[in-house]
């Protein structure tokens, strides 16, 4: 593996990591949070929005 990819994957992970333990503070079980993962019901991507047009962030 590069550099490159072992930065990025590394960040990847903090990434997760993060967002593991802020769910778990919000007292989310391991369980729930596979639950909203594996939930065929996420939001799709949509490259075409963005925070600049999304007028639910907007201000």
């Amino acid at each position: 593996m590069s550099m490159l990819n072992q930065m990025k994957t590394e960040e990847f992970d903090a990434e997760w990591m993060n967002l593991i333990i802020s769910a778990r503070k919000l007292g989310l079980t391991l369980e729930d949070i596979r639950a909203f993962l594996r939930s065929p019901y996420q939001p799709m991507k949509n490259p075409h929005l963005t925070t600049a047009n999304n007028t639910c962030t907007s201000s």
